[in-house]
């Protein structure tokens, strides 16, 4: 709840200034910006690519595999809670919102365009924690999602094998299809 009254603190700010100030005489430019708490720990970064710290998950830092402009969000030891992200690269644009349990992603919602192609992707993606502790894993259990004109619910097993899923193709024509532990089809309507 304090990131939420952090955040809605720097929007007013910010949102004060450009309206109070005159925009077109003063402008706040930087490439990073870091709120951190009394113990020195960053709660929030706002970046650009070139200056998105890596991630951090119980004390370790991490290569990043994606190299995004974003907003991240932190707890109080440090260790990366979550973010917004905008990446893109020659042929795909890839933005993403995200919060995080303590050692991987919780729920995330995304979006994808080709900018080549016609190919789009948009959804949310819902994960339960991994217990083991490993750093970036998770187990995925629900994506809810929309491809090329396809929007799908699956529903997932603990071992990430589909069971349930709902769809609705780009001709509008529904199926559901239930399949077993082994991911073998067991019925379709």
């Amino acid at each position: 709840m304090p990131i939420l009254v952090i955040l809605n603190l720097l929007f007013i700010t910010i949102v004060c200034y450009l309206l109070f100030l005159k925009p077109t005489d003063y402008l706040l430019q930087t490439e990073r910006i870091d709120i951190k708490n009394k113990e020195g720990a960053n709660r929030v970064v706002i970046s650009n690519e070139e200056h998105i710290p890596n991630p951090i998950i119980n004390g370790k830092e991490y290569e990043r595999r994606v190299i995004p402009a974003g907003l991240l969000f932190y707890d109080k030891k440090g260790d990366e809670r979550g973010g917004i992200a905008i990446s893109e690269n020659e042929d795909m644009n890839f933005n993403a919102i995200a919060f995080d349990y303590q050692n991987a992603d919780a729920i995330g919602m995304y979006s994808q365009d080709n900018l080549v192609t016609n190919y789009f992707k948009a959804g949310i993606t819902i994960n339960d924690k991994d217990l083991s502790g490993k750093p970036g894993h998770n187990v995925n259990r629900i994506n809810l999602f929309t491809e090329n004109g396809d929007a799908a619910l699956i529903m997932k097993d603990v071992n990430e094998v589909p069971r349930l899923v709902l769809r609705v193709d780009n001709s509008g024509e529904p199926t559901i299809e239930m399949y077993d532990s082994n991911g073998h089809i067991t019925w379709k309507k």
